[in-house]
């Protein structure tokens, strides 16, 4: 819960008076009201501030892992990496394959195409997947270039 700034609040105690507020506790230090009429109306206190609400209308909360309603689950873009990746390591004629576990990977740790907890799942596959891109690739170039 939030309390309210520091400054010069109706004294809980003597309607006539302000009392300081320092954020936490009331001061000791009070002051008489301004001279002009004002209405003043006492305030109800607890024993550590000032007591305030707020209106359950204003307040809108949302899961901060997933939206229920919209959640994307399946992102193309992971799935296209993961499937090129697994593909590399089997059939990869020129390096091909790789590159293009490559790019869709980037693709998808950039930009993955899910929300909320899926968003991680998501981008943790495409990761996986630029990995065994990179090493798949390099299989490839060594043995096309006669690197090793």
């Amino acid at each position: 819960m939030t309390l309210p700034a520091a400054g010069w609040f109706p004294d809980p105690q003597d309607a006539t008076r302000l009392r300081w507020w320092d954020g936490r506790t009331w001061g000791n230090d009070t002051r008489a009201l301004p001279s002009r009429a004002v209405p003043v109306v006492p305030v109800a206190v607890s024993p550590v501030g000032p007591s305030f609400s707020v209106g359950t209308g204003v307040i809108h909360t949302r899961p901060w892992a997933s939206d229920a309603g919209s959640a994307r689950r399946v992102c193309v873009v992971t799935i296209v990496a993961a499937v090129a990746a697994a593909v590399s390591t089997l059939v990869n004629p020129l390096g091909l394959v790789s590159l293009l576990a490559l790019a869709a990977g980037t693709a998808a740790v950039i930009a993955p195409r899910t929300t909320g907890r899926w968003r991680v799942l998501s981008r943790s596959i495409a990761a996986s997947a630029l990995v065994v891109g990179v090493a798949t690739a390099a299989v490839a170039a060594s043995a096309q270039f006669g690197l090793f």
